[in-house]
């Protein structure tokens, strides 16, 4: 005899203990939607947005690729940009530490009066981040597999069941803010 299927218990939507445990085990380690590359289109655009309580920016370096980086300054940890935007490099608004848009420290306020400062080594924090057709997807676990190895033949079956999908792009982004758990 087969056991009947029965709703999660009530809980799974309201505690806080099993939604950090969701947080861990699921937005932590999947692949999210983050954006699509037509809001960072142009090197120096950037874009921020917050997955799994994690504040990222997507940013488009001079040499074509999109990076995703922790939204934190390696100084004093300030929050680097806010909302969307270009830049020719991302100076932090705290103590003016500024980094190239590979995320590479260029330059610190008074380093070479630090003794063993080494600006080379410092960087942003990358999160790994893969364009599917155009929509931008990033993965706060760094050992994760591709995507094409989570989706294996996904992308060539969007690309013959809609031909022009890599042409494709949003007309308008809308939010909506619901009171319940992101299960619902």
């Amino acid at each position: 005899m087969t056991q009947p299927l029965r709703s999660q218990p009530p809980q799974h939507y309201t505690d806080p203990a099993f939604f950090a445990q969701e947080q861990d085990a699921i937005f932590f380690k999947t692949w999210l939607f983050a954006a699509h590359e037509s809001q960072v289109r142009d090197p120096g655009d950037y874009h921020c947005f917050e997955v799994a309580g994690q504040n990222l920016f997507l940013l488009r370096g001079r040499d074509g690729r999109v990076r995703c980086f922790y939204n934190v300054c390696q100084h004093r940890a300030h929050e680097l940009l806010e909302g969307s935007g270009s830049r020719r490099v991302l100076v932090c608004p705290y103590h003016a530490w500024t980094y190239d848009l590979t995320g590479r420290l260029m330059k610190a306020p008074n380093d070479r009066k630090v003794e063993g400062f080494q600006r080379q080594e410092i960087c942003l924090e990358e999160v790994r981040v893969e364009s599917f057709h155009g929509f931008l997807f990033v993965n706060l676990d760094p050992d994760a597999a591709p995507m094409e190895a989570w989706y294996p033949g996904v992308h060539e079956a969007l690309a013959a069941y809609v031909p022009s999908i890599d042409d494709l792009q949003p007309v308008q982004w809308m939010t909506l803010q619901e009171d319940c758990n992101w299960k619902i």
